[in-house]
């Protein structure tokens, strides 16, 4: 079976139906294709426990969610997808990886942990992490994905 691992980006497009401010592109609506594909087991669908941890700090701070709120979009999360906890190895190829390439540390971390179960898609939005993580494995945005399953 495919697996996938999804950015925090990708995640947080699906979680607020979030759309481009300029254009009104509806980034929301590949991201929910792909959680259905996971939740169909279609697709092992991925996300690291980093993830979850940027996704609840994003949707406190950023999106000024309530408390309640963002645990319950956590618990919907964790029922839908395998949660990977980056270990030792992980943090250290996710050092070696910032410090060869310019990645943020929950970058290099999602890419350490996809390095080390490849194969596997990434699937983001941020068109620098994709550049640099196809160096490794294959990564695409979601639209990318859902035209080429």
């Amino acid at each position: 079976m495919q697996k996938i691992l999804l950015d925090t980006d990708v995640i947080i497009n699906w979680l607020i139906q979030e759309a481009e401010s300029v254009s009104g592109k509806e980034l929301w609506k590949a991201p929910y294709e792909i959680v259905g594909l996971v939740e169909n087991v279609s697709v092992k669908g991925i996300i690291s426990l980093t993830t979850l941890m940027e996704i609840r700090y994003l949707l406190r701070r950023k999106k000024s969610y309530d408390l309640d709120q963002v645990e319950n979009d956590i618990s919907s999360i964790v029922s839908i997808f395998d949660i990977i906890i980056p270990d030792e190895i992980n943090l250290l190829k996710a050092n070696t990886l910032q410090t060869e390439h310019p990645l943020d540390p929950f970058d290099a971390v999602q890419l350490s942990v996809c390095v080390g179960l490849n194969p596997i898609t990434l699937i983001s939005r941020d068109k620098d992490f994709i550049k640099i993580s196809k160096q490794f494995i294959n990564a695409l945005n979601p639209e990318e994905f859902l035209n080429n399953i």
